[in-house]
């Protein structure tokens, strides 16, 4: 035989009365406080308290108001639902746990004695649910042409209720377009629209609408936006020079949507091909790309006018390089880190200093050793030595600056030690 509910319900509340009676101290069962409400995410348990005083041998039973459904008597599961069961603590605090909670549990519970009048109260059980984004409601992936406006939707449910917001994926500000002589643009964007205008290339990327109520996770739809726009291209380096025989890289930039078809041509009509002398890379980066000609062993032929272009659908355009030989260019010839000059070397300089205080043999000079000793010379003699000391170091800093453009750095203080004895001894 089926038993419906509302059967099991009458079944239940009979048995109910047919076995109640008072405590043993004679005080009619009463509940402590009300079931506190309870909230729980969906696919958790849930437990709901109901507290009860003097219960004796009066039984507790649990039943869904708003379905009429009697759930539990005493610690008995009267319905099929396998997730439902009841426990109590000393007969004083009983519980009703709902295991994997689902959106249908959302909703008032009873606890209830059988005393006569039966008592009863009432706690509330919320279900909360993780945002989902509708499809239906949700734009898809757009293509929209350059100079054109878009707006992009999105819709989700849950509970509470959750909110959305927009923001690029790759994390750049979403461009807002252009009020007046001022551009806007922001992070995010609250709501459920995304309203694009006067579409350039650089709104183009993906967009993601995420819906988030505080309940996680929260949930996101990627939505591409592709603009067509025809090829552009940028040439950093229009003239180049090469010396024959080396490698050269020719690069031109190219924007363009949708993707375009790229070449190269020399002197107008001969297409390049990837083999071992040229080699061609691009690299993407959405609609930007890097195109490249490497060239290998530069001959006489090769010294030419270039072009690199680019086409698509919504047009074509081209970029010219022009490659010229450039004269190899000749090193000074060094001899151990100097510059070769018709100045005497350093060995050669001494000779000479040695072989023109040989010839002065004047006692009245100095030698090398003592230019600065002046105790053997007379009283007239000192005052011309003076004299002489002071010229000669006016002669020292005139000469060594004539001669200090021309003299390497390590030749420099030798020539000028030359110049002032030859000065002294010109004097003397």
């Amino acid at each position: 035989m089926t038993i419906t509910p509302w059967l099991a319900s009458f079944m239940a509340q009979l048995w109910l009365v047919q076995t109640s009676f008072l405590s043993p101290s004679g005080e009619l069962p009463q509940f402590a406080d009300s079931i506190p409400n309870v909230t729980v995410p969906v696919g958790r348990e849930a437990y709901l308290e109901c507290t009860v005083e003097n219960l004796g041998n009066y039984k507790v039973a649990w039943i869904k108001l708003n379905t009429q459904t009697l759930l539990t008597i005493d610690t008995t599961v009267i319905t099929r639902d396998d997730r439902i069961r009841s426990t109590n603590n000393n007969f004083r605090q009983w519980y009703l746990h709902i295991r994997d909670v689902k959106e249908d549990d959302r909703g008032y519970y009873m606890c209830q004695i059988n005393t006569e009048p039966m008592i009863n109260v009432k706690g509330f059980l919320d279900v909360q649910l993780p945002p989902t984004i509708q499809e239906n409601g949700t734009s898809s992936d757009v293509i929209v042409n350059e100079r054109s406006s878009v707006s992009l939707h999105c819709s989700a449910t849950g509970y509470p209720k959750p909110k959305i917001f927009w923001r690029r994926e790759d994390e750049k500000d979403i461009n807002l377009g252009s009020f007046g002589t001022k551009s806007f643009s922001a992070a995010k964007v609250k709501g459920n629209f995304l309203n694009l205008t006067h579409i350039t290339r650089t709104h183009m990327g993906a967009y993601l609408c995420i819906a988030s109520n505080g309940i996680p996770p929260s949930v996101s739809k990627r939505i591409m936006l592709e603009v067509n726009f025809p090829p552009k291209i940028r040439v950093p380096n229009q003239v180049i020079g090469a010396s024959p025989g080396s490698d050269v890289i020719l690069e031109c930039k190219v924007q363009a949507w949708p993707r375009p078809l790229t070449s190269w041509v020399r002197n107008e009509n001969t297409l390049l091909l990837a083999n071992s002398k040229y080699q061609l890379t691009e690299v993407y980066d959405s609609y930007n790309i890097d195109m490249k000609l490497k060239i290998s062993n530069l001959q006489k032929e090769d010294f030419n006018a270039y072009k690199c272009g680019a086409k698509n659908a919504f047009g074509e355009k081209e970029g010219f390089i022009r490659l010229h030989p450039m004269a190899t260019i000749q090193t000074p010839k060094k001899e151990e880190g100097r510059y070769i000059y018709n100045q005497p070397r350093s060995k050669e300089l001494q000779g000479l200093i040695n072989s023109s205080l040989s010839e002065k043999k004047n006692p009245n000079v100095p030698t090398t050793n003592s230019l600065t000793d002046k105790s053997h010379l007379s009283p007239s003699d000192r005052e011309r030595k003076g004299s002489v000391e002071g010229a000669s170091v006016e002669g020292f800093e005139k000469m060594n600056n004539d001669v200090g453009d021309k003299i390497y750095t390590n030749d420099r203080n030798i020539v000028s030690y030359f110049l002032w004895h030859c000065h002294i001894l010109s004097i003397l």
